[in-house]
């Protein structure tokens, strides 16, 4: 196979995991936001499975890049690793646009915040933990929330790129060592005869 630009294929991978990372981001919020106690296992379930998934994403993707190099030039583990902190960052961006869009275009962020509180109160009062102390706790939280600036848009993406590229750092390690494969110069064992 012919040569790919390792940006454009960072670009376009990345965007397949951020995809993913948006969903998921989407969902866990909307779990939160509910203040079921019920779909609270179920965020432990797709919290796992989301990551199982990334995971999965990474090295796919980075075995696909490093298929299309010819079996002379190799794969090493800095390209590979080089590769998911690539296709990370592209999909942290991905991730954290739809979070700011999420949390401030389609929610509101005072709605935001007030939910989360209500969220809160409803999962502490069905396990019978609001004592006098706690709700007012929680009312100076929810104080300190509304008085504070709203996060900007840099900061909402620049979190998700923060999140995902740590954990294409920690995972990346595992990947690139198993994607990685030496140069062989003279071919297979049947070059070296």
């Amino acid at each position: 196979m012919g040569k790919t630009n390792f940006w454009n294929d960072a670009a376009k991978y990345g965007a397949a995991v951020g995809l993913l990372l948006a969903v998921s981001t989407v969902v866990e919020n909307s779990i939160v936001l509910s203040g079921r106690l019920g779909l609270y296992v179920l965020l432990t379930v797709e919290w796992i499975a989301a990551v199982v998934l990334h995971y999965y994403l990474l090295h796919r993707y980075t075995r696909q890049r490093a298929m299309q190099r010819a079996e002379a030039e190799g794969f090493s583990f800095g390209e590979a690793y080089g590769f998911i902190v690539a296709m990370s960052a592209f999909g942290g961006i991905i991730s954290g646009a739809v979070q700011y869009i999420y949390v401030y275009g389609i929610i509101g962020y005072g709605r935001y915040v007030e939910r989360t509180a209500d969220a809160l109160y409803a999962v502490m009062a069905r396990n019978g933990n609001v004592s006098p102390s706690m709700e007012n706790l929680l009312s100076q939280t929810v104080a300190q929330m509304h008085q504070s600036p709203e996060p900007s848009v840099f900061s909402a993406v620049g979190g998700g790129m923060l999140t995902s590229v740590l954990f294409g750092l920690v995972f990346g390690l595992f990947i690139a060592s198993t994607v990685a494969r030496p140069a062989k110069p003279f071919g297979g064992p049947e070059g070296n005869v």
